[in-house]
């Protein structure tokens, strides 16, 4: 049964390349759909709102390509810290982020990414259910006869509640691949990769790491959009080295401890214990995992016949590099570095050091644009990296997160309670 069901599979697949390759621009963008992460929902700041999820790549895309996605707006959980920290965010705005809620709802997204999802989550994480197929052991009631009144075990569902961004982002119409299947969509951004491996970084720590249930969350995910037979094309990309992410930063121990040195997060000042920190023999563990996702991602992409942007080499040049803001008279007024940006030197990174700002995901934005115009000869526009640049509060004005975290006394404070909870 199960390789019947995989060579339907790969028979949708074979049948959505084919017609992607006779799709023009405004066919194959005349319904895109979007899964994903907190780099699709547009999170940033450490927060969802409408002018974060405007700017997220899958909508500046399709607004590229002359089409639109849909979304419930979010109005947090969780704080802008930019704002926080410019003083643009009172108590009244600071307690409503952090409750959060919803700004504007639809009642079927087109763009159902949410803030930290990966392939497990958007195949059973609804708005409602935090696992739509989790079941547990219920005790029923029944009158045996009409004298004995007893009871037997039955499996029922076990919906529990999931986090703000599902239940924001999600409501009540589905799991992400539920409200894909729903929408059919013609163009689809499909990644949802990172988290697999990202959690790494962000927990210092290689015990998250499960090959096999990304590969079969993965193809799973894709069989089901193939069998969908609405898709006449879409995108993915290859996940970025997370461990050279600007919320790492290198650490040595003052007594030479191996397993106390290597890669810690920026707000600590020291290292305490070694799960805080991602040692040399972890970072390799980190990158042969990666390799072999990106090796996934490119052969699923393949099969589907979908562009895919190699998003670890671009991030590698930046990293190396820069990327280069050119203006409107051909100049370039600077480098834009892999950081948070900082007075007299830009960047493509938000203040939490792990998702793009503004200027990050129009770079971001432009990969994919190249990678679809390169995969079905399209002439997509790009989107202005100068226009983000200059538009870009914190790149205009920049917050250096290190200094404040480190000079101030709000900072300090911040600092300790992340350490203490992180």
């Amino acid at each position: 049964m199960k390789q019947w069901m995989r060579f339907l599979g790969a028979m949708a697949a074979l049948l959505a390349a084919q017609a992607a390759q006779s799709a023009t621009q405004a066919e194959m963008f005349a319904r895109p759909g979007a899964i994903g992460d907190s780099l699709s929902q547009g999170f940033y700041g450490v927060t969802v709102e409408k002018k974060t999820q405007d700017w997220a790549y899958p909508v500046l895309v399709s607004k590229q390509a002359g089409s639109n996605l849909s979304y419930n707006v979010l109005e947090g959980p969780y704080l802008n810290l930019e704002d926080v920290m410019k003083g643009n965010c009172g108590p009244f705005c600071m307690a409503g982020s952090i409750i959060g809620g919803n700004g504007a709802t639809v009642s079927l997204p087109t763009h159902a990414g949410i803030t930290g999802a990966e392939y497990t989550s958007v195949l059973r994480t609804s708005g409602q259910c935090a696992d739509v197929t989790a079941r547990k052991m219920e005790r029923q009631w029944y009158w045996a006869t009409w004298y004995w009144y007893t009871y037997r075990w039955v499996e029922v569902a076990d919906c529990q509640e999931p986090d703000k961004f599902h239940q924001y982002g999600l409501r009540s119409s589905g799991t992400q691949m539920e409200v894909m299947e729903k929408v059919k969509p013609t163009f689809l951004f499909g990644t949802a990769a990172a988290n697999h491996v990202l959690c790494t970084a962000l927990h210092t720590g290689t015990s998250c790491l499960d090959m096999d249930r990304f590969k079969r969350d993965f193809s799973e995910t894709m069989r089901r959009l193939a069998a969908m037979g609405s898709l006449k094309g879409g995108v993915l990309f290859t996940i970025p080295n997370v461990t050279s992410i600007a919320y790492l930063e290198k650490y040595t121990d003052p007594q030479g401890r191996a397993d106390y040195s290597g890669l810690k997060a920026f707000y600590r000042s020291s290292v305490s214990s070694p799960d805080q920190v991602l040692d040399a023999n972890e970072v390799a563990t980190v990158s042969q995992f990666l390799g072999t996702m990106n090796a996934d991602i490119k052969a699923q992409g393949a099969a589907m016949g979908f562009a895919v942007a190699d998003l670890k080499v671009v991030f590698d040049d930046i990293r190396e590099n820069g990327r280069p803001i050119t203006g409107p008279n051909g100049t370039a007024p600077a480098l834009a570095r892999a950081n948070w940006p900082l007075p007299n030197q830009p960047g493509l990174f938000g203040l939490d050091g792990v998702h793009p700002n503004m200027l990050g995901h129009a770079v971001f934005s432009n990969e994919l644009i190249k990678a679809i115009n390169a995969k079905y000869g399209f002439a997509i526009p790009k989107v202005s990296e100068y226009s983000a640049w200059a538009n870009d509060s914190l790149n205009r004005n920049p917050v250096d997160m290190k200094d404040f975290l480190t000079n101030s006394l709000l900072g300090q404070v911040i600092s300790w309670v992340i350490s203490i909870f992180a």
